[in-house]
């Protein structure tokens, strides 16, 4: 490919805001290799290059029909008039036609857009600059922004929208996720072109109504945890017992237990994955105590996850919540109720004294009493 071509800017064009902040605005930005930076690839742009002393004119359209919100790149020398999807392939085929001989030109630099000067004009007038979040292997758009209290959202408001690019009936599509005020939509787009839409009140529940979430918990899953469990989990029964349950609540490790063979032991690294993907996939942890203090783990799916962790943390310091679940064996719980029982039970005897150890140690074992009482 050739390179270090001489570019002059003609006409830096526009920023259109239904192209650079709208369905298809992916395709209206370009990352620069030079100031690691997107920036807008407006309509209307015009440069000219000079080569082999003719010159080529490229000017940025829209197409139509289907590609009517796509970016198109026109390129005129003399009578020969070239429009393409791609800038290299307009300046290569006009070239091409030109001199009748095949030298691939690079359209990134036909457009100026390795010259600091050029990328500077063109980000002139530019409003908000978009930015791109990889999760596993989907690459999510956000071209624009709007705030709320709703941390479960990232505190994404009224005003957010982000695009991705997936598979929809077997067709590449654009993916819309948009949050208004009094609701959340997921729009999908085929050929310039609105093909479905759901409505929900959170994110979540769009995404649901779409028949797409579990597509990309599978994708969470491959990045999170895949790597560092057995290959045969059955992470999709983890998770839909978990949504058809009326309880939003479960306890982590033994529900985990319930996809895995009998006797199975976690590393801290394969509990750590999961809780990853399990933040990643909208859930949050509610426990109110310390892991060293009991390792059982409450986590919600419910959308007011953080009230929920608030709620349950004043209920655990004032007494209301216990760490240890009653079907679960609690030495020291266990003493104190026999105690109060023996108290309660007990007459006194002439001595005025209530005998009380018979009645505990009739509730342990005699290894237990060995054990915790440090006798032989």
């Amino acid at each position: 490919m050739v390179q270090n071509l001489r570019v002059t800017l003609i006409k830096p064009g526009s920023i259109v805001s239904e192209l650079h902040y709208g369905p298809y605005s992916f395709y209206w930005w370009i990352f620069s290799d030079e100031n690691k930076t997107l920036f807008p690839i407006r309509l209307g742009q015009q440069t000219k290059v000079h080569i082999n002393e003719v010159d080529f004119i490229l000017t940025i359209q829209t197409g139509s029909g289907n590609s009517k919100l796509m970016p198109m790149y026109c390129c005129q020398s003399g009578l020969h008039d070239v429009t393409e999807s791609s800038s290299t392939k307009a300046i290569s085929t006009a070239y091409k036609n030109r001199f009748n001989t095949s030298t691939r030109y690079s359209g990134y630099q036909a457009m100026g857009w390795n010259d600091k000067n050029i990328l500077e004009t063109l980000k002139k007038d530019v409003d908000y600059i978009p930015v791109t979040v990889n999760v596993g292997n989907c690459k999510i758009f956000i071209y624009s922004m709007g705030s709320s209290s709703h941390k479960k959202w990232c505190y994404a408001g009224s005003g957010f929208q982000s695009s991705l690019l997936y598979r929809y009936e077997k067709k590449q599509s654009i993916f819309v996720s948009r949050i208004e005020e009094k609701r959340c939509i997921v729009e999908i787009y085929r050929d310039s072109t609105l093909i479905k839409q759901f409505i929900g009140k959170t994110p979540d529940e769009a995404w649901g109504k779409s028949g797409q979430l579990e597509k990309f918990t599978e994708n969470l899953f491959d990045y999170y945890v895949k790597r560092r469990t057995l290959a045969n989990a059955n992470w999709k029964y983890f998770f839909t017992n978990w949504a058809e349950s009326e309880n939003p609540i479960i306890d982590f490790e033994p529900s985990l237990r319930a996809i895995y063979p009998k006797g199975y032991e976690f590393s801290e690294r394969e509990l750590g994955a999961w809780q990853t993907m399990l933040k990643a996939a909208g859930a949050t942890n509610i426990t109110p105590w310390s892991y060293e203090e009991s390792q059982h783990q409450l986590w919600t799916k419910s959308p007011n996850g953080e009230a929920d962790k608030v709620a349950f943390a004043a209920l655990y310091q004032s007494g209301f919540h216990t760490s240890t679940p009653k079907m679960t064996s609690n030495a020291t719980q266990k003493f104190w109720m026999c105690f109060e029982r023996a108290l309660t039970n007990n007459k006194k005897t002439s001595d005025r004294k209530q005998r009380i150890l018979s009645i505990i140690s009739n509730e342990f074992t005699y290894e237990e009493l060995k054990q915790n009482l440090n006798v032989i």
